[in-house]
Order: C-alpha cells, then sequence, then structure tokens
C-alpha cells in the first residue's frame, strides 16, 4: 500500500489481517494539524460512544496523529483494533497527495488545506469507528473520500460495517 507524506504504510503481516488507508480531502482554514484533529476528536465524542485513544509524538505543526478505538461498554479497553488517525494541514504539506489522488483536478480539490487519513489494521478493525470518522469529517469540512481501489468512487456502502 502506499504511503502518503510522512506517514508509514500500515503492517499486514499475516493474511487475516485487514490493511485499508481511507482519505479525506477538504478545506478546513485550521491553524495546524493539532487544532483541526481536536476538533475532529471533540465531534467523535458528541456523537457515540466513547474513545480510547493514544496520542502520537507531532511530527510537525501541520500534522496530528492519533491510534483511536471505541472504548468498550467496561471502560476497560478498546472494542477493537486501534485505527490510525493522521490529520495534516496545509496546502504546501498536502500537496502531493492532492496531485497524486486526483492529477488533472476532476474533483474540483486542488487548493484544498486538509488531507485527514483512516488507517486500519489489525484481525479486528474498528470499522463503526471509521464510519462515524467519515461522518464527522463530512460535516465538519465537506471533506470528500478517496482510496487507493476505488479513487474518489468510494462509497460509505462500500466500507464494511460491523
Amino acid at each position: 500500500m502506499m504511503a502518503q507524506g510522512n506517514q508509514p504504510p500500515v503492517s499486514a503481516d499475516d493474511g487475516g489481517i485487514v490493511d485499508y488507508r481511507l482519505s479525506f480531502f477538504g478545506r478546513s482554514g485550521e491553524e495546524g494539524g493539532a487544532e483541526a484533529l481536536d476538533r475532529l476528536l471533540d465531534r467523535l465524542l458528541e456523537s457515540g460512544d466513547g474513545l480510547w485513544g493514544e496520542s502520537s509524538e507531532p511530527l510537525e505543526d501541520s500534522v496530528a496523529a492519533f491510534r483511536l478505538g471505541t472504548i468498550s461498554g467496561d471502560g476497560l479497553g478498546p472494542v477493537a483494533d486501534l485505527l490510525t488517525l493522521d490529520v495534516r494541514v496545509g496546502v504546501a504539506e498536502i500537496a502531493e497527495s492532492v496531485i497524486a489522488a486526483s492529477p488533472h483536478d476532476e474533483r474540483g480539490i486542488w487548493g484544498c488545506d486538509l488531507l485527514v487519513t483512516v488507517a486500519l489494521g489489525g484481525d479486528d478493525p474498528d470499522w463503526a469507528l471509521l464510519h462515524r470518522i467519515w461522518t464527522a469529517v463530512v460535516d465538519l469540512w465537506a471533506a470528500v473520500a478517496w482510496d487507493e481501489s476505488s479513487g474518489f468512487g468510494v462509497a460509505a456502502g462500500a466500507v464494511p460495517k460491523p
């Protein structure tokens, strides 16, 4: 699977492991990656079950990342494998990804300043959380979804549900 920017690819060490990456392009106007991530996490916390998270070291001001999962009913841990949520802000920061996804700007994403990437891996991915994130980024920033197999044709109904 192709890594985007400084983001490492998700490992898929055995045949049973799911490996899926979904990206969202949008216009946020956010100052930095941490601000956009905070806004997204706030929206997720307002919209459903609690979250289990592990903060990642900030790579730079324009990038923020988090390992995230839906918390179990007993509050002792996540209900499924954690996903990686990577938020990048800035036209220059995401330009390479924008051009790779839409070389001729067929979807009107050139000039976007936000790239949110969700990477799922493991034996039990948190598909429900992926769908919550999808709804939140569309609501917050009118972002459009893209993945490597379907491009911009990816639809929420085509992504597995729990």
